[in-house]
């Protein structure tokens, strides 16, 4: 059965026969591949690389495993992995099977992954055995025993443990010839949902969003594109993201059959080696790991001259970093917007301008479109700031069994950012709604002051909250890393902001130095927890 969507028969309908949406499903262009060009290099995490016709074999074998498993179509698989190259596989199988695919952070533990199960519904988890001393086994046991409908963990490595399906073995197979007869009619048709993917739960607990395969396809397609890639192109998942920073390289790669690269974990001696290795042309990784390659690079060690595109994806680009990425480690950086949630299509072209490419996201394309709205509800001219909303062919398909939350009647999605259009008519991102800071009736966007606190030769991360203040209403609080162990003074930091300008009544008030921020993703603060700390040692009466 079809899982209901907000989509109407009738737009699905429109956006197939404008050739806006594929009619060909994902799965099937790894199939088209393996059949044209077999022995090509399809996939490597670095330390294994399988060609199309493996990558057809395992993704036959699993998918047959899976509905020899008594998976039914429409049902849900949970795949928490690190960046190796079973994770592509899976979701191909998963589509194959018609079975629901929903990849998690590997940092994601038993709480998070109860929220997950509860709402979802799924069968099925994949999972590592022990990875970096975390025993996943042993979570998922405890899962088992809280979830009944938990039926199977399939675990990644050389061994199985007691309870658990080792997903070597279920790919295994002496034979040459595979019957895929039982797939025929099972496999997930490009308009329907095939892929779930979660919100990172910034803003409360993680939602899940449902996508089909044609809408992710016209987003690697704008890609594809926009930046003329080809099969002579390598792209690189250096973000350990299960989605967001990554499209690239699972919805455009296979479209041209090109090779794909996955590296784990992130560090960046690490990515930096898989680059000169493996030749990569299109990077694709956050602003965090970003700013960590133009920290560690030292000229001449590594060979980056094949790099065409760094791609940042997954939150603000802080202008400096790109202005400094493009000086040291060459190439074009390339600034984007999305949502988890909504999935419409905003970056910057390699034709643009610097200007452009580091102080805005660029336009919308393949048919997105954004509006900016005041708080009185009427559009916001250029210049003016407003709340983003965004719709389009390339946008999710509601969220998974709540269909009607969020989305207007007429398919627009409220995002919860401000921004505003330049005179070009590029959309220049101003922060989130929620984390404006209202100093004394003043409104302090927090991002301004994050992305001047990262051109800090010593500042590595920078957050910047309200804190609660008895007369001011609130005042700023910035949260730092430094680079090094020498660390960095409030006095320090407010120096270096007057020395570019900054308002007097935007300065930080108070600094918190930590040794590392809380992330509820690889690429987003969790601002709430930092909140909640300095909340806290206000209440203690604690000065720093």
């Amino acid at each position: 059965m079809q899982l209901r969507t907000r989509l109407s028969a009738q737009v699905i309908a429109e956006y197939l026969s404008s050739g806006l949406w594929d009619k060909i499903s994902l799965s099937a262009y790894w199939d088209r591949n393996a059949s044209l060009d077999p022995e090509r290099a399809a996939v490597t995490d670095g330390h294994r690389s399988l060609s199309w016709r493996d990558c057809k074999t395992w993704t036959d074998r699993f998918a047959l495993a899976l509905i020899r498993g008594g998976l039914g179509r429409g049902e849900v698989l949970l795949v928490q992995l690190p960046n190796w190259l079973e994770l592509p596989l899976i979701r191909m199988a998963c589509e194959k099977a018609g079975v629901l695919s929903l990849p998690l952070a590997r940092t994601l533990r038993q709480n998070e992954l109860a929220c997950c199960l509860s709402a979802t519904g799924a069968r099925v988890l994949v999972i590592p055995g022990v990875y970096r001393g975390f025993d996943y086994v042993a979570m998922a046991d405890e899962l088992k025993k809280q979830f009944l409908q938990l039926r199977h963990v399939f675990v990644v490595g050389k061994e199985s443990r007691h309870g658990t399906v080792a997903v070597e073995e279920m790919v295994r197979d002496g034979s040459d010839e595979i019957d895929t007869r039982p797939l025929h009619n099972r496999r997930f048709q490009s308009d329907e949902v095939s892929l779930i993917n979660a919100t990172t739960g910034s803003s409360g607990p993680p939602k899940f969003v449902a996508y089909t395969a044609a809408a992710r396809l016209l987003y690697g397609k704008s890609y594809v594109e926009i930046l003329n890639l080809t099969q002579k192109d390598i792209l690189a998942a250096l973000s350990p993201a299960a989605g967001g920073p990554n499209i690239p390289v699972y919805f455009a790669a296979p479209q041209v059959c090109a090779k794909s690269v996955f590296l784990e974990p992130f560090e960046a001696d690490a990515a930096f080696k898989l680059i000169e290795n493996e030749k990569v042309t299109l990077a694709c990784l956050g602003p965090a790991q970003l700013s960590l390659l133009v920290h560690h690079f030292n000229p001449g060690r590594y060979d980056l001259s094949s790099v065409r595109f760094w791609l940042s994806v997954g939150a603000p680009l802080p202008p400096d970093l790109a202005r400094e990425t493009e000086a040291k480690l060459g190439a074009t950086v390339l600034n984007t917007y999305g949502a988890v949630d909504w999935g419409g299509v905003v970056f910057t072209a390699p034709t643009d301008p610097p200007e452009v490419r580091y102080g805005t996201v660029g336009r919308p394309h393949a048919g997105t479109e954004v509006r900016l709205v005041k708080e009185n509800g009427e559009p916001a001219d250029p210049g003016e700031i407003g709340e983003l909303q965004g719709r389009g062919p390339s946008c999710s398909s509601g969220y998974f069994h709540d269909v009607e939350t969020a989305w207007t009647a007429d398919g627009w999605l409220r995002l919860g950012d401000l921004g505003q259009w330049e005179n070009k008519g590029n959309l220049v991102l101003i922060g989130r709604k929620d984390d404006v800071i209202i100093r004394g009736g003043q409104n302090i966007q927090p991002s301004e002051i994050e992305n001047h606190l990262l051109a800090h030769p010593q500042v590595k991360q920078a957050a910047v909250i309200g804190m609660p203040d008895r007369i001011m209403g609130q005042k700023v609080c910035a949260y730092v890393v430094p680079r090094t162990r020498d660390g960095i003074s409030f006095e320090q930091i407010v120096s270096f902001l007057r020395s570019r300008q900054l308002a007097v009544y935007k300065l930080p008030e108070r600094l918190e130095v930590m040794q590392a921020l809380p992330m509820v993703s690889d690429t987003k603060v969790d601002k709430k927890v930092l909140a909640a700390d300095i909340g806290e040692k206000l209440r203690q009466g604690r000065v720093v």
